[in-house]
């Protein structure tokens, strides 16, 4: 069955339930395989209200790690849905997260629900997928490996590197590495892993996330053949759908990862708004955060050089 073909088979909204249902799934699918020593401490958690997804790390106080998602996906979301989302977060100790909304979510007054509970529209992301068309011929200079958990931990250390975010999340990056419906791999430079991406298979629907390349091993094409490699791998798998996202692409900050995933194949769907609620820290708030983050890097940093 051809691209064309399956789309016509589907509504705008079917397709919707796909692109948001195939993400937030694989981070559902995510949360049991973190370790505990990391689970424990942060809090780690996630939960589903009918058919709205709510994942959370309450420690890391910020709306990337603390969501709600799919609301209005499947059925239409409610007003009590909604507050049992919010209120699962808010206990856990969130001030900072964010409900990530398709533009076909369900009821149309739904953002009116998000803005009356002090959540504002932030920046988009863009929401991309792609049929069973064959994978496409992207050239590299770098050598792909799919990966076990023996290199989990460099996988980890480059998504820490690329993504910029604090190395305290290591364990939590590399939770999914060998795991089962989970596709991980690494892009060499030599002997060097200078490159990671993974993919999330659920039935005929894969989630492609966690792409990074270290900087100075930019514009070698390690993108475009990861796309490719997992494209490839997944149709050997059975997938026809192939979901992933990225910030948004805008004349004053252009996104280069959006343009890799159009030569890939992908087709934009929507730009996806994050409602956002973020409340200013108190300095001695900030501080113990800081200072909880400190103790457990340093923890999980001695355990690696003891392991």
């Amino acid at each position: 069955m051809t691209k064309e073909k399956i789309l016509s088979n589907l509504s705008p909204l079917q397709i919707s339930e796909i692109i948001e249902f195939a993400e937030a799934d694989a981070m559902l699918n995510l949360i049991p395989l973190v370790p505990p020593k990391f689970a424990r401490p942060f809090k780690v958690a996630a939960k589903k209200i009918g058919s709205v997804r709510v994942f959370m790390i309450p420690k890391l106080d910020s709306p990337f790690f603390n969501r709600i998602s799919c609301l209005g996906m499947g059925e239409p979301a409610t007003e009590s849905m909604l507050d049992e989302a919010i209120g699962f977060l808010q206990g856990a100790g969130c001030t900072n997260y964010m409900a990530q909304v398709s533009p076909l979510a369900q009821p149309e007054k739904l953002p009116e629900w998000l803005v009356a509970r002090g959540l504002k529209p932030s920046r988009n992301w863009i929401k991309v997928y792609r049929g069973d068309d064959p994978a496409p011929a992207i050239h590299t200079d770098l050598r792909l490996e799919k990966i076990d958990k023996d290199q989990a931990d460099a996988f980890g250390g480059l998504l820490i590197a690329t993504f910029e975010v604090p190395s305290v999340l290591r364990p939590f990056m590399q939770g999914s590495v060998g795991q089962p419906n989970w596709h991980s791999y690494l892009g060499f430079s030599g002997n060097k892993p200078v490159s990671c991406a993974s993919m999330y298979v659920n039935g005929e629907v894969a989630w492609l996330g966690n792409m990074g390349t270290l900087k100075e091993y930019r514009r070698h094409g390690a993108q475009g053949a990861m796309f490719a490699r997992r494209i490839q791998d997944g149709l050997a798998l059975g997938c026809k759908w192939f979901v992933t996202e990225t910030g948004d692409d805008t004349p004053e900050d252009p996104n280069p990862s959006y343009h890799n995933m159009l030569r890939s194949g992908f087709t934009l769907a929507y730009k996806r708004i994050n409602y956002v609620h973020q409340v200013p820290a108190s300095p001695l708030k900030l501080t113990s955060r800081a200072l909880f983050v400190a103790a457990y890097t340093l923890k999980f940093g001695l355990q690696r050089l003891h392991s």
